[in-house]
């Protein structure tokens, strides 16, 4: 049996990464292990964390066509390598990563029965709005996110296979477990 991907695609602050770290720590899907460039912090463990990558190396894996999707962020590259998405399919496990537009559309062709497209939104701009200022974010970049997710929405509207609304973490997360795992997600309702 063949495992499953699920790429979550989104505006930044909207929940990609919290849904996906509850997911990986209540064992219902791994996380898929992405390149970067820039230097490993303290606590990092390549291979575990990132896969670091020089410069060189990575533009090597760039000539290669080895990357779904890779970026520019804050001076660093950043990559999803399709060797670790096949990987994961073939583990027969759930598998999760975040990608932008184009790399989930990529996945999508190169997978097309094995992948969810999963969109996560926020209830409204002013809920956004309101989360980034409780986080310490700063007021100009507010105005960049907001301007982002009026022009995203759509685009995610279009591309995804399965909408969640992030109004209330318990109630998102309580959805995002019913993709990942229907039959534990149905044992949790029953427990209540």
């Amino acid at each position: 049996m063949k495992g499953r991907l699920f790429v979550l695609i989104g505006p930044s602050g909207v929940g990609k990464t919290t849904l996906a770290e509850k997911a990986q720590h209540d064992g219902l899907a791994n996380r898929i292990v992405t390149c970067t460039t820039r230097s490993p912090r303290p606590h990092e463990v390549s291979g575990e964390d990132y896969f670091f990558l020089s410069m060189d190396e990575f533009a090597l894996r760039e000539a290669h066509d080895e990357f779904v999707e890779n970026e520019w962020i804050h001076g660093n590259r950043y990559g999803v390598l399709i060797r670790e998405l096949s990987r994961a399919l073939e583990s027969g496990q759930g598998a999760i990563v975040s990608l932008g537009y184009e790399g989930a559309k990529r996945v999508k062709e190169l997978w097309p029965q094995q992948s969810t497209i999963v969109g996560i939104l926020p209830p409204s701009l002013e809920t956004l709005r309101d989360r980034l200022k409780d986080r310490g974010t700063k007021d100009s970049e507010i105005a960049l996110r907001l301007r982002e997710i009026d022009r995203e929405a759509p685009a995610v509207e279009a591309l995804a296979d399965v909408i969640i609304i992030n109004d209330d973490l318990a109630d998102a997360y309580r959805q995002w477990q019913a993709l990942l795992a229907p039959e534990k997600a149905r044992e949790s309702f029953r427990d209540r």
